[in-house]
């Protein structure tokens, strides 16, 4: 509160009292100035110091150690590492499966080849059987024309016929039609018009003497015979029957 001046003692007290009630809202006055200055100041200060604050929990925040894990957290980690372990374990599966089935295809195709070779050969040894069986067949037809029929010239027409300088020969079976008639055959030995012929490699005897064979030409007392057989691949050869 502001000094005041020094109340002459001849000013009456009604004055004195008058004159402090019009100087008293004065000090109020400049009371409220005094104290709203440190409010205004206080709150600049408040400012400050909130501002400040913030800005040092956030580098508080951004240079202290990390928090703790917590469990959810960790479960969640835990959870997903498992979950890419498996999807990696799956594809291995599916990669280990698609090999084994490559594997079984692979191993069925080979199969598959090996049984369609073994089809394929077992069909060529039966062809070839077949056609080793007619060519012995007209080996047999060209060994009866020399042999047997003794025709001075001859060629086979297949496995069941010739032509010869006196006619066609025609073989059924077991049983030769010539023009001087029919032999018929069991095993080696021929019986026919002229007798009986037996065979024994490349000779042939009998009734009618006998016959040498050496390869297509086949000589008998002096005379000879050739007989043409393309087919007939062991025409000077012994074979059994």
């Amino acid at each position: 509160m502001k000094n005041l001046p020094p109340v002459p003692y001849h000013i009456p007290l009604s004055y004195f009292f008058l004159t402090l009630l019009l100087v008293s809202p004065c000090l109020a006055w400049d009371d409220d100035d005094e104290f709203d200055a440190p409010s205004r100041s206080t709150r600049n200060n408040s400012s400050i110091y909130s501002t400040s604050t913030k800005s040092l929990l956030q580098n508080e925040d951004l240079y202290s150690p990390k928090q703790p894990i917590q469990p959810q957290q960790a479960y969640e980690a835990s959870r997903t590492r498992a979950l890419h372990v498996d999807t990696i374990q799956e594809a291995n599966e599916k990669r280990a499966l698609r090999n084994e089935e490559l594997m079984a295809e692979s191993q069925s195709r080979f199969e598959k080849q090996e049984a369609d070779q073994e089809k394929s050969r077992a069909q060529m040894a039966k062809q070839q059987e077949i056609y080793d069986e007619m060519d012995q067949e007209e080996c047999e037809m060209a060994e009866f024309v020399g042999g047997v029929f003794k025709a001075k010239f001859g060629a086979t027409t297949g496995r069941n016929s010739a032509i010869t300088s006196e006619g066609y020969i025609f073989r059924s079976g077991d049983n030769f039609i010539t023009p001087r008639g029919i032999y018929s055959k069991d095993r080696d030995i021929y019986a026919g018009p002229d007798g009986i012929t037996t065979q024994t490699g490349n000779l042939f005897f009998g009734n009618n003497g006998t016959t040498i064979q050496a390869g297509g030409a086949y000589f008998s007392e002096g005379k000879s015979g050739f007989i043409v057989s393309p087919n007939c691949r062991n025409t000077s050869t012994w074979r059994s029957r």
